[in-house]
């Protein structure tokens, strides 16, 4: 194997040896290439980095050119690709009473520059907004409800609008910064920036440059009928900069504000406006994805490129265009304007490093942070490519993805065979909240195993893009030996630690351990078997602490569900939303269901719980005092006949849980596993235990090779 060097303190023009190393990732390509050309260099070659900061002011694009090239930090060294711009020359002054610090930037009014993230001492800065939302359980309260909507009666999902009225008082006609600022509206399982607000002072509308997707309530009707409006929060906005902390831009005069925390001076702060979106673009060549003439399957694939042990710091954020993502625009019809948001899963959102039509290409042991995007993407016509050891942190939208073309694509864009096993990711949905820990979209035969998942604004895992019973290509896929914790937050609905989409034949989610997971109004759940999952194994997870059930299917068929701990469903343990005749949604059995809960089973707005919806038995139920609470059928959706409350009688009288008991399942509760005694009742019932505490991050010396 060829190898090279990679020094802060190179030369591009070097010959690249230890002693006189190449300088940047963009010159050591460039350099690979012309050795290759020349036939200096036949077969793999491996670049060693250097400890130091490489500054990186544009994306790197690699093609089928740079194949088998390994660029890996050099032994103990920690090297760092900078995607931002140390800002210095700052005024210290006062305004409205407020120590303010204020940069002139001619570039931004002159059209050449603009920035929507910037970092202070390590730390994501959040622009000025009101009122100060922030994604994490406690901020996410801080929001302001749409006070009128045109035509309230239109309620399909995707009747968007770009007008609405806000509340008296909560937007003032004397901003004059407004129309600068974003509107952030969450509702759903969604949030959507609606740009360039106008509010006509006359009639008190606000209007704006792109339509919301969904409609603009909360979520579905309450019991009662009721709905109320969507939450949003006004970002970038001037006079909204009032908390030590925060900053502000303006593209008219170019000037950058901030107001320093206590203890800041221009001297000890070190403050870092980033110059680029993706560090990487990694990308081989498809029919129709080029100008080129490429045959309909003869796909040119990068292969085998690897970045090992580097860092990726500092990157912006943009709000991408979602239009490109619907399967049709027939739902788009009569609407001129874009979109402000993505459908689901920040699918517009692309990643900071991206691969595409790649094979065998790896991202290992390295750190993506401060980023405004996906951290990590695998594209369309990724095969047999993989994710291990990384840190992801505060990062834009989620952490990593992956899909390639639907089942009626074509061949050559299909994505699958990807590894994602054992990254740290966390800290995510900063700017796009609807971002997901993991998301496989249309990808096969992957392994998410052993990743450690918290402090999400949204789902941890999700796997699957087709609602109902289509066939998909998200099949055989193993979810396994995951810690998912402290997902939601409270700022979304409709969303759980693990979700799929779609019938999924050979997919097994296993020996995953999820906790505390809060949705904002409905969901919620632990694992979310959504939108006609099927033929999905769900084993040996330990599932506990969440707002609605840790056990959901909204509907789907023929699902195994068996040898999982269940407990401590604030609205239910098992619920089923739509109970549809002629199939059972899962076979339910050798399961610990543990309360407390305002009910055993439930079912959502279609069916009885009673009658379709499971195959349950052998199951061991235990709530404390020996007796378990009822099972429901909400009664706003009862259909004529199905009662309100079913007892645990009535449940078995049904014909559910002949063999199951109510008993103490004799469990201890430890913070990496829980532990079962060698006399529990549940033993005798057939469970089988499992050891959770080998779920989440290995040490690298167990890892396989």
């Amino acid at each position: 194997m060829h190898v090279f060097h990679l020094s802060p303190r190179g030369r591009d023009g070097a010959p690249g040896s230890a002693s006189r190393p190449w300088a940047t990732l963009a010159g050591a390509r460039d350099n690979l290439r012309r050795l290759r050309a020349a036939g200096q260099v036949a077969g793999p070659a491996k670049v060693l980095v250097k400890s130091g900061r490489y500054e990186v002011a544009s994306t790197v694009a690699f093609t089928e050119a740079d194949s088998d090239t390994c660029f890996a930090a050099a032994p103990g060294a920690t090297p760092v690709f900078d995607g931002g711009e140390v800002l210095t020359g700052w005024r210290v002054g006062t305004r409205l009473g407020r120590t303010e610090w204020t940069l002139d930037l001619p570039d931004v009014p002159a059209g050449r520059r603009f920035f929507r993230s910037l970092f202070v001492n390590g730390r994501r800065a959040p622009r000025a907004r009101f009122p100060k939302f922030t994604p994490d359980q406690a901020g996410g309260q801080n929001v302001l409800r749409v006070g009128e909507m045109l035509e309230p009666e239109k309620t399909g999902l995707t009747d968007g609008r770009d007008t609405f009225k806000p509340r008296p008082g909560d937007v003032d006609p004397a901003w004059t910064s407004l129309p600068e600022a974003e509107f952030v509206l969450m509702h759903y399982w969604i949030e959507e920036r609606l740009p360039k607000p106008a509010l006509h002072p006359r009639t008190g509308w606000l209007s704006f440059g792109r339509r919301s997707h969904f409609v603009l309530y909360e979520s579905h009707p309450k019991p009662d009928g009721t709905r109320d409006h969507a939450r949003y929060y006004i970002d970038n906005l001037f006079e909204a900069l009032t908390e030590p902390g925060e900053w502000y831009l303006s593209r008219e005069t170019g000037r950058l504000y901030y107001l320093p925390r206590p203890g800041e001076t221009p001297e000890n702060t070190t403050i870092v406006a980033p110059r680029l979106h993706s560090f990487v673009r990694a990308s081989g060549a498809v029919f129709g994805e080029t100008v080129e003439r490429i045959d309909l399957h003869g796909a040119r694939h990068l292969r085998g490129l690897e970045f090992r042990g580097l860092t990726f710091r500092h990157g912006d954020w943009y709000s991408p265009l979602a239009e490109r993502h619907q399967p049709t625009h027939d739902g788009l019809e009569g609407q001129d304007l874009p979109m402000g948001g993505s459908p689901q899963a920040a699918i517009a959102v692309p990643g900071a490093l991206l691969f595409r039509a790649a094979r065998n290409c790896r991202v290992t042991d390295c750190t993506i942070e401060h980023v405004g995007l996906y951290a990590l993407e695998f594209g369309a016509g990724c095969r047999d490519c993989s994710a291990v050891g990384n840190h992801l942190t505060d990062l834009g939208a989620g952490g990593i993805r992956a899909g390639g073309s639907e089942l009626d694509g074509l061949g050559d864009r299909r994505t699958g065979h990807l590894t994602i096993t054992d990254n740290h990711i966390h800290q995510i949905g900063r700017i796009f909240h609807q971002g997901i820990g993991v998301l496989l979209v249309n990808a096969a035969d992957c392994v998410v195993a052993h990743n450690h998942i918290h402090d999400t604004c949204y789902t941890g895992i999700s796997l699957g893009w087709t609602w109902g019973y289509r066939d998909t290509l998200a099949t055989h896929n193993r979810i396994e030996h995951n810690l998912i914790h402290h997902i939601g937050a409270g700022i979304l609905s409709d969303m759980g630690g693990i979700y799929t989409l779609g019938v999924q034949p050979g997919t097994v989610i296993r020996g995953n351990h999820l906790h505390h997971i809060w949705s904002h109004d409905y969901g919620g759940w632990g694992v979310y078997l959504d939108e006609g999952t099927s033929h999905v194994l769900v084993e040996h997870n330990l599932v506990h602490d969440t707002k609605d059930a840790p056990f959901n299917i909204h509907y789907g068929r023929e699902n195994v569900v068996r040898h999982n701990i269940l407990a401590r469903g604030r609205h239910a343990l098992v619920s089923v939303g739509r109970i549809e005749p002629g199939h059972f949604s899962a076979n339910f059995f050798q399961n610990i269901v543990i309360g407390p809960s305002e009910s055993l089973f439930r079912s959502g707005y279609q069916g009885n719980i009673a009658v379709g919806a499971l195959v349950t038995d052998a199951n061991c139920f235990w709530f404390g005092g020996g007796r378990a609470p009822r099972s429901v059928n909400p009664e706003s959706y009862l259909k004529e006949g199905a009662p309100h409350y079913l007892s645990f009688a009535a449940w078995r009288q049904a014909g559910h849980d002949l063999l199951s008991v109510i008993a103490n399942p004799r469990l201890t509760e430890g913070r990496k596993t829980w532990r079962i005694a060698k006399n529990s009742p549940a033993l005798k019932l057939g469970f089988k235990p499992w050891d959770w505490s080998k779920s989440g991050v290995r040490p690298k010396s167990v890892r396989p090779k």
